[in-house]
């Protein structure tokens, strides 16, 4: 009778231990398809070459933006904060100097009564000229069309048929509320009774 009990037991944790060894095995093997999964989403998640060139390229162009800018509005002996916002439209990259088209926007803030004050803005298409070396862009030129009736010959002469189909206007509605935040977020930061002038 013993041996009975026994002969059964046998297959039957011979088929549990098989199951629960298949269970492990599955289980090994889903955290492992998990791992490549994870792994790479974590490879395509990262910034590749051409990504960090165009993040370097973004901070060059609203350099050159606040650069040319800054003089061209009044000044004062309050608090002043400028800030940009830009959209580039095409990219042209000859050797060590790269070409960009975009539309630029412009705005310069005092602190007046208690709040940000607009204090001067423009947009513009324009077209920025950098030199690079070792992954640093240099400005070279800052180029925009001529005012008045010769705003369309003096654009089409310099811009690409392209982008001029496609059109030279921020896309971006809420561009200058953009910029208005920016502001009011470093006045407040500041606090409201500082007097110094942003860098």
């Amino acid at each position: 009778m013993k041996t009975k009990v026994l002969m059964c037991l046998i297959p039957g944790m011979l088929c549990i231990l098989i199951l629960s060894g298949c269970t492990m095995y599955q289980s090994e093997r889903d955290q492992s398809d998990s791992m490549v999964s994870s792994m790479a989403s974590t490879q395509t998640s990262l910034p590749n070459s051409s990504e960090s060139v165009d993040m370097a390229l973004e901070q060059a162009v609203s350099d050159a933006i606040l650069s040319h800018n800054r003089g061209s509005f009044r000044g004062d002996d309050k608090q002043m904060f400028t800030t940009e916002y830009h959209e580039i439209l095409k990219t042209v990259v000859q050797d060590n100097s790269t070409e960009v088209y975009l539309v630029a926007l412009y705005a310069q803030y005092q602190f007046e009564e208690g709040e940000a004050k607009l204090t001067g803005s423009g947009s513009n298409p324009c077209v920025i000229t950098f030199v690079s070396a070792d992954g640093v862009y240099s400005a070279t030129d800052y180029w925009e069309p001529e005012d008045g009736e010769n705003y369309e010959n003096s654009l089409r002469s310099r811009f690409p048929e392209d982008v001029l189909e496609s059109g030279t206007e921020l896309s971006e509605p809420n561009a200058m509320e953009i910029c208005n935040q920016r502001a009011m977020d470093y006045f407040e930061g500041q606090g409201a009774d500082s007097s110094k002038p942003s860098a």
